[in-house]
């Protein structure tokens, strides 16, 4: 079987999309989704980790970038707004890395 590799197809493997997350965010947001935030695992950055295979060991692992939108995705979420914590999820699914020892290979 020949598969033909086009940017198109790179754009598509490429884009990480946190569907649970959004799933969650579509409905009223409960103390439940409060106590996922808070978790490093559970939160969207969780999420992130579990589609890329990886699993968090420290949070000094994770960028500067990934830990503040983590925090960030966290309040909103605490405040059930759940608006912003829509536009933060998609700014760490824009993410090019969450993970800082990446970022440092670069």
């Amino acid at each position: 079987m020949r598969v033909f590799y086009t940017q198109k197809l790179d754009d598509i493997l490429g884009k990480i999309e946190l569907t649970d997350w959004r799933q969650r965010l579509l409905m009223p947001l409960t103390s439940t989704e409060h106590m996922l935030s808070d978790n490093w695992k559970s939160c969207a950055l969780g999420e992130r980790m579990k589609r890329e295979g990886r699993d968090l060991d420290k949070v000094k692992d994770l960028t500067p970038e990934a830990v503040k939108l983590g925090f960030d995705f966290a309040t909103a979420i605490k405040r059930r707004d759940s608006s912003t914590a829509l536009e933060i999820l998609e700014q760490i699914e824009r993410l090019p890395t969450i993970w800082r020892n990446q970022q440092d290979l670069e």
